[in-house]
């Protein structure tokens, strides 16, 4: 199959570009909002990239509460999500208010 992820036209359901590269770690990202409010985010496009400087990536596909809680406190952790967590990482993926505590939500 030659895909053209330009066109995006390989006719499946879903875009197959996460699935070029695999197995690829889960980044589950923490962050503290300005008000406090704690915010967990898994994010499958999530590595290192340098060691000299040390970079640790993780990309979001749009403007999410951990991005505006980095911009607003400069500071997020990066865990690694593991197969026997998946329930409560699955749980964190959910779409809630900015309000919402992801922790509390995962358990």
């Amino acid at each position: 199959m030659h895909y053209d992820t330009a066109k995006r036209d390989h006719g499946l359901p879903h875009d197959p570009f996460k699935a070029l590269v695999v197995s690829r770690p889960v980044g589950w990202v923490s962050t503290l909002g300005a008000d406090g409010v704690a915010n967990l985010a898994p994010y499958s496009f999530f590595n290192i990239v340098s060691e000299r400087p040390h970079y640790v990536i993780f990309g979001s596909s749009g403007y999410k509460d951990s991005l505006r809680n980095i911009e607003a406190t400069g500071e997020f952790a990066v865990n690694v999500a593991s197969y026997t967590i998946r329930e409560a990482m699955n749980m964190s993926s959910s779409v809630v208010p900015p309000h919402v505590d992801e922790f509390a939500l995962a358990g």
